[in-house]
């Protein structure tokens, strides 16, 4: 009688442990065992580019003056060569618990084999829950863990060649925070800019080839390799943030005539 009295009080016992085992709990049962969620690049398409023509008179208003050069049409301004594009990433939770992303760094490299050029920049945005009132700081990307790349690796990026369209253009709800659902994947979609002055000099540095067609009066070919990759946060109650690398993705864009 006293055997089976103590095998029922130590069934009793361990029921609960093995209950918060396979509920993947820890510590006393309070904090879920999560895990960050897999973030890829999906897909990075052109959005706004200038063309081949466009490029072609603006260097050859350099080299060899306007009026020379009307037969590629109208010289553009600096500041109206706009360099935009789309960043698709997805997320896949396999955890049971939702995980509201907070950060991203996104680092960027134009003409990724040129050496001795400014060609890399990144930028960290931030995502609220009242996307109007959403501070941006490059300080936010930063991890204590020695596995995860942030904004301290890309220390030598350019400053402000790599910018948030949503920042620039002042599309706050771009900025409300994203959540991937339990065991479930997402898509979100970021557009980001280039500096006009700093493409333009990068252009004009590395297409040698295309800038002798230009001044021999033919339409250029431009072609622009690149290559992007970043850090994704989330925030999990308990936990504080979880960081996930994603990239680095290559591809090229080959501008329109």
């Amino acid at each position: 009688m006293k055997h089976r009295t103590a095998r029922a009080l130590l069934t009793l016992l361990i029921v609960p442990l093995l209950g918060c085992a396979a509920l993947g709990l820890s510590g006393g049962g309070s904090i879920p065992n999560v895990k960050p969620p897999k973030v890829s690049i999906a897909s990075v398409s052109m959005a706004k580019m200038p063309s081949n023509r466009d490029l072609a008179s603006y260097y050859c208003a350099q080299y060899l003056g306007p009026l020379i050069c009307r037969a590629f049409g109208p010289v553009p301004k600096t500041s109206d060569i706009e360099f935009a594009f789309d960043v698709e990433l997805a997320l896949a939770n396999s955890s049971k618990v939702p995980l509201p992303l907070v950060q991203t760094l996104f680092a960027f490299t134009a003409f990724p084999g040129a050496q001795d050029v400014q060609n890399l920049g990144t930028v960290c945005l931030s995502f609220c829950e009242d996307p109007n009132n959403c501070r941006q700081d490059a300080n936010a990307c930063r991890s204590d863990e020695p596995e995860i790349r942030d904004i301290r690796d890309f220390a030598n990026a350019a400053t402000g060649f790599l910018i948030s369209t949503a920042l620039g253009e002042r599309k706050f709800s771009d900025l409300r925070v994203r959540t991937v659902p339990p065991n479930d994947e997402m898509k979100m979609v970021v557009r980001l800019g280039l500096d006009p002055v700093q493409m333009v000099g990068l252009i004009r540095q590395l297409g040698k080839g295309e800038l002798d067609r230009i001044k021999k009066g033919q339409i250029p070919e431009f072609t622009i390799p690149h290559e992007i990759e970043g850090t994704a946060w989330v925030s999990v109650e308990s936990l504080g943030r979880l960081a996930t690398g994603f990239g680095p993705a290559a591809g090229q864009w080959r501008l329109q005539r």
